[in-house]
């Protein structure tokens, strides 16, 4: 997924504190501590590590996620990757070496959980 050029980019060496809000992709490679939100794709690399919810359209997630993660559309868990915290989601998709601990909470794409939904918008979790 993450083939989206980001518009921000936190770097390996960085450590930022505080909200991160963008309308664009954003890709983070360091520490964050606080939340994270776009209204497209969010990218956590492999050295990332982030304290903090995320919310996004999409979300592909290679390092650690410590807080809620909530998508719109995918969340994909990738090799190596950690998350502690609970996930909201339309589809998930879990890479054998991945580790979630938390809860998950699939929604339909019109977004609100409990809804009634037809059989082509039900959501799925694919598990390699």
């Amino acid at each position: 997924m993450p083939s989206e050029q980001a518009d921000t980019i936190v770097g390996a060496n960085v450590e930022l504190k505080g909200s991160l809000k963008n309308h664009g992709p954003i890709h983070i490679h360091g520490k964050v501590v606080g939340d994270i939100s776009s209204d497209s794709l969010v990218v956590v690399g492999e050295t990332a590590v982030i304290q903090g919810p995320i919310t996004a359209k999409q979300i592909d997630i290679s390092g650690q996620v410590f807080g809620s993660v909530m998508a719109q559309e995918l969340i994909e868990l990738q090799p190596k990757s950690l998350v502690k915290g609970d996930i909201t989601c339309g589809r998930l998709s879990i890479r054998p070496g991945a580790v979630f601990v938390g809860t998950c909470q699939m929604e339909g794409a019109e977004g609100a959980a409990g809804e009634e939904r037809s059989e082509k918008k039900k959501p799925r979790m694919e598990v390699e």
